[in-house]
């Protein structure tokens, strides 16, 4: 006798319930095996058995993940795209699937896609080192190099583990964007990590201190409003010149740098350098400056990490259009990385200075014209926490050709740059320098506007520091703001004094 029709249903739904509830355990049983696998490294085999947990389970989001974060360890970014959009689909909020399937992506060269998956990867995972690795990455792509390093520095702080290649990759964008100090402290943080990367980034370092891989054509030009409290130079103890009614002003200023290599090799480089500087006072116009530069550079390779530079230059200036400086000169430089413990350079100067304007005073005392004889070593210490410091010594002397003019000098400075949040940067710096002269100044003997110092030969004691703090608005603009003070404690009435300058400054850089 057949049982009941109502009987035979109810028999039939408490068997499927069994079954799905039997198929589920076996899911959870099977991606929690797979879970394991991928811990331990077997990927195939964690692949195979979180298949099988998603055929028994379609909506196992845990599952899907599981196998696409597999895929994506084995580079097979076309499957781990699929199974990790599918993770998306069933877990929309889940921060490391978002992740994980902006990696995919960029690796399959989908970069429209990428862009889309970088909005939800930073919106919930917003401190996650490969996030802003990745973000970077995106941005180099499309040419914004210096935004690209900046990201791409900030991965390196969020995760150490991040920082050999996130900063082999911000030391190439910087190069990209002619920011050769920028890149050097990048590359030398990568290579101090060590391994592949660390390798790679020693050979970047090489061809840097070789002379660059920067663009054969750059230029950097900078525009902004100074105010300055003593243009005219002028002690508190000093009066003025009749036709001088005030020593401070505001300006505009401005300067040009422009670069052309013209030839590289393995072991040589040549390259030509322009400037043209200059002021225009609010009121002082008698005070107005304007100043081109030209050099030529030559680069010798010494060995994989060290090379020289040869560097001639000469310089012209004219002070409210009339004749006021020319120069001449030239600059030899031991340029050597040190690894970990950052870069150096070791420099020697020597110049001839022709003053232009007249005096009526005696030229055989006053006569500033002579030869400059400078030597000098600079260090560079980048830090993995976005910290750079910097510090230097120089010493030499003048030769003038009036006697008030000869001194020696020696000095030295320190300065410390760190990045910011929010692609803010702050730079600080000081130094200080002393000047004895073989005599006291002539100055000191003209009344009525100078008291004879009773004090001996001149000495100057220059004290200097200065605060700057950085934006960059596009990856070619930047906004700046600078203070810069100056304290000449001189024994000579004359050339004692003090000086504050503030400014607001907008930079354009570019290279080809």
């Amino acid at each position: 006798m057949s049982p009941p029709r109502r009987s035979l249903s109810a028999l039939c739904a408490v068997l499927a319930i069994a079954g799905a509830a039997h198929a589920a355990d076996e899911a959870l049983v099977l991606r929690m095996s797979a879970e394991r696998l991928a811990a331990e490294g077997r990927c195939e085999d964690a692949i195979a058995t979180a298949r099988r947990a998603r055929e028994l389970a379609p909506q196992d989001a845990a599952a899907a993940a599981v196998e696409g974060r597999c895929l994506l360890d084995l580079k097979r970014y076309d499957e781990a795209s699929r199974a990790l959009a599918d993770a998306k689909r069933l877990a929309p909020n889940d921060a490391e699937v978002a992740v994980e399937e902006l990696m995919a992506l960029y690796h399959l060269g989908n970069r429209v896609e990428a862009e889309r998956a970088l909005v939800d990867a930073k919106r919930l995972a917003p401190n996650d080192a490969r996030v802003s690795l990745y973000e970077g990455l995106l941005l180099a792509e499309k040419d914004q190099q210096r935004a690209s390093a900046e990201v791409l520095q900030r991965a390196a702080r969020l995760d150490p583990s991040a920082d050999p290649y996130a900063s082999y990759y911000a030391g190439m964008a910087w190069l990209r964007a002619n920011e050769r100090e920028k890149a050097r402290e990048a590359l030398e943080r990568a290579q101090a990590a060590g391994g592949a990367w660390g390798e790679q980034a020693a050979q970047a370092l090489a061809s840097l201190e070789a002379g660059g891989v920067a663009g054969k054509l750059w230029l950097r030009a900078r525009g902004g409003i100074e105010y300055d409290s003593n243009v005219v130079l002028r002690g508190d103890n000093v009066g003025l010149p009749s036709d001088i009614s005030r020593k401070d002003d505001g300006r505009g200023a401005w300067s040009v740098l422009v670069g052309y290599e013209a030839f590289r090799n393995h072991d040589w480089a040549v390259g030509v350098i322009g400037g043209y500087q200059g002021t225009a006072q609010f009121n002082l116009t008698d005070f107005d400056l304007q100043y081109p530069t030209v050099s030529i550079y030559f680069d010798r390779r010494v060995d994989d990490a060290s090379f020289l530079r040869f560097q001639p230059y000469a310089g012209y200036a004219w002070q409210d259009l009339d004749p006021y400086l020319r120069h001449a000169g030239g600059e030899l430089s031991y340029y050597r990385g040190f690894d970990e413990a950052g870069s150096g350079r070791l420099w020697t100067r020597v110049g001839y200075q022709d003053y232009l304007y007249p005096t009526q005073l005696d030229e055989n005392k006053v006569s500033r014209d002579g030869w400059e004889y400078l030597a000098g070593y600079e260090h560079l210490l980048p830090l993995k926490s976005g910290t750079t410091l910097r510090a230097g010594v120089d010493a030499g002397a003048y030769r003038a050709d009036g006697s008030d003019n000869d001194y020696a000098t020696g000095g030295a400075y320190a300065g410390v740059r760190q990045e910011l949040p929010w692609r803010f940067a702050l730079d600080l710096s000081g130094g200080f320098d002393y000047q004895a002269y073989g005599r006291n100044s002539s100055f000191t003997e003209a009344p009525p506007l100078f008291k004879p110092d009773p004090h001996g030969n001149r000495h100057d004691e220059i004290w200097t520091a200065q605060v700057e703090l950085e934006r960059p608005i596009t990856d070619w603009l930047i906004l700046s703001g600078r203070y810069r003070y100056v304290d000449d404690n001189s024994n000579a009435d004359p050339f004692d004094y003090e000086r504050h300058v503030v400014g607001g400054y907008l930079t354009v850089v570019w290279s080809q």
